[in-house]
């Protein structure tokens, strides 16, 4: 055997491994699986696995819950999802309304979906004013309840589901401004009244946002347009005139 042979083979080896697992953790369902789950299943010995899992995590190829101690599919995924049905996906479907929300503005738009329990960026057009966002760029997220975008996804859920995300959020909420289980749920209950999400510089202070979800009728909504700009850009009616153009262009996407 060449010197390397070896190498090959057992980089091989490693990838197959990790194959397996992601297998197994997408077919684990919202819940995930533990660690001992995911040893048994895979035949692996508890510390390979634990090594290839934590690498999982580290690249967000997995998420972990630590108070559970179980493994889900991370937030990449999403992005490698939508991006391999880019033709007919969500964000093909979705790129023309982002341009013309952000030429009739001037302000940054976004959409984001929905992945396990998280909000996911999965394109975004910048604004004339470049403004902190919560995402970040394209693949960044926040836990389900942060954000207009996020916000108007959870909103029109079924309860048990809210209650659901909510708790197994809660913990995360707390590394975000004035955010709690009450004020999820008073933004929950406010953004069901008007149709759509707002925040008004609660999150980032002087940044707002306005999010409305993407749905069709008899479905869950799975993903949401909207925008980031000033709080100083918010005079009379502009809050209301941005849900206008949000509604405007998600009929538009939805009847394609």
């Amino acid at each position: 055997m060449s010197p390397t042979a070896q190498p090959s083979s057992s980089g091989a080896q490693l990838l197959d491994r990790t194959v397996v697992l992601l297998d197994l953790v997408a077919d684990g369902g919202v819940d995930g699986l533990s660690l001992k789950e995911l040893a048994a299943r895979s035949g692996l010995n508890t510390a390979t696995c634990h090594r290839i899992l934590n690498t999982l995590v580290g690249h967000k190829l997995l998420a972990r819950d630590d108070k559970k101690r179980r493994y889900r599919l991370g937030a990449r995924m999403a992005i490698y999802g939508v991006r391999a049905a880019r033709g007919p996906g969500i964000i093909s479907r979705c790129e023309v309304a982002l341009t013309r929300l952000r030429r009739r503005t001037g302000d940054t738009t976004h959409l984001m979906a929905r992945f396990n329990h998280d909000s996911v960026c999965l394109d975004r057009r910048d604004g004339e004013c470049i403004v902190p966002t919560l995402t970040g760029s394209i693949g960044g997220f926040v836990p389900l309840g942060v954000g207009p975008g996020s916000i108007a996804m959870l909103a029109f859920l079924d309860e048990d589901e809210q209650d659901y995300i909510i708790r197994a959020n809660l913990g995360r909420y707390a590394s975000y401004r004035n955010l709690t289980k009450d004020k999820v749920r008073q933004l929950i209950a406010d953004t069901r009244r008007r149709g759509y999400a707002v925040d008004m510089g609660e999150l980032i202070p002087g940044i707002a946002g306005v999010g409305m979800p993407i749905m069709t009728p008899g479905e869950k909504p799975g993903a949401a347009l909207s925008f980031t700009l000033l709080c100083a850009k918010v005079g009379p009616g502009v809050i209301e005139r941005y849900g206008a153009l949000l509604e405007e262009e998600i009929n538009a996407i939805i009847g394609q």
